[in-house]
């Protein structure tokens, strides 16, 4: 068995754990046409999922960004941009029934947004924040029964916002519609599957947090980098993994910020 390390030491040194998670995108590129040409890995990727592979993923190269809903931040936007830049199909990977929380900086931003309405005098960014969410009311709700405080679905809202930004040829897939997760399934059952679609199927743009600081360090640790290890022993290639926002600012929260431009379809409150 191939270990790719102790995960200790992995999450505490930056460098070593960039080396084994991340591909640069240059490099990606270049790995996903090689294996897209391989049938041996192919077909083996195949069979560990069961043919369960979405028809998008066989007929296009496609970049794949993963959050619970999707929304045209400048994440997002970013993400869009880079995609089609290297010919790649943008896919939003979504999942409806994950809980809504406010203690979850990204789901929260999807009921509180952040609008950068420029800069101060000062360089600081302007930020105006608008609920559109009675928190109270859907905390701990699926995010498929929550619903804005003018009654319109938290989901059919943020998929209007990418109609404010004219953003068209992506693509949004339910995750539900993929893999259906059993009741006591553990992340990381998940986690294998994903992985094993981003060897040879897609790019997947994401950045795994390691700060001690930050809650999502654990989640790294226990289930991103088991997942990794085993994807890496059943194909004997890494899946291609690569930083959508720089490394030096991955936990700003300038990612969750929205243009002005949003405000003009939000309803009267």
């Amino acid at each position: 068995m191939i270990k790719i390390g102790d995960y200790n030491t992995i999450m505490n040194d930056r460098n070593i754990f960039n080396q084994i998670v991340y591909t640069p995108l240059s490099e990606a590129l270049q790995l996903l046409d090689e294996r897209r040409k391989n049938p041996e890995l192919l077909a083996k990727v195949e069979k560990l999922l069961k043919g369960n592979i979405p028809e998008i993923f066989k007929k296009k190269k496609c970049a794949i960004l993963a959050r619970q809903l999707a929304t045209p931040n400048h994440e997002s936007r970013r993400f869009i941009s880079i995609a089609k830049e290297n010919n790649l199909q943008p896919v939003f990977f979504e999942y409806y029934d994950d809980k809504f929380t406010s203690n979850n900086d990204f789901k929260h931003s999807l009921g509180r947004l952040h609008i950068q309405n420029g800069k101060d005098q000062n360089g600081h960014d302007m930020i105006e924040n608008i609920t559109i969410v009675d928190f109270n009311k859907y905390n701990g709700e699926k995010l498929k029964e929550v619903k804005t405080i003018w009654g319109e679905s938290l989901i059919d809202f943020h998929k209007k916002l990418f109609s404010v930004h004219n953003i068209n040829n992506v693509h949004f897939f339910n995750e539900e519609n993929w893999y259906k997760k059993s009741n006591n399934e553990k992340p990381s059952e998940f986690y294998l599957n994903f992985f094993l679609l981003n060897t040879c199927f897609g790019i997947l743009f994401e950045n795994f947090l390691t700060s001690k600081n930050n809650a999502e360090a654990k989640f790294t640790k226990n289930v991103i980098l088991p997942a990794l290890e085993k994807v890496i022993n059943l194909t004997n290639v890494k899946p291609l993994i690569v930083p959508i926002e720089p490394l030096e600012l991955e936990e700003s929260n300038f990612w969750y910020y929205h243009l002005p431009k949003v405000k003009k379809i939000i309803s009267k409150i």
